[in-house]
């Protein structure tokens, strides 16, 4: 197993990975791509709901409140 490089004098790591991955076979390259795109997929910013974006799709009783007759032996 290789060592993890963090960065070189240029601050990234993409001339050292770019040499990796151009070593690798066609197949091999194949799935270093798909793994890149599972990684970004893992990482990509969903999108936040906005407030109020459920305004009128839910909907209360209008006796939500009222103590329910299966407690009142309780109460």
């Amino acid at each position: 197993m290789s060592s993890i490089v963090t960065s070189n004098n240029t601050g990234t790591v993409l001339p050292f990975l770019y040499g990796k991955i151009d070593s690798l076979s066609v197949e091999m390259q194949k799935e270093v791509s798909l793994f890149a795109d599972f990684l970004l997929s893992k990482t990509s910013h969903k999108a936040v709901p906005k407030f109020g974006s459920l305004k009128g799709k839910i909907h209360l009783s209008s006796d939500f409140d009222a103590p329910l007759s299966d407690f009142k032996e309780y109460m």
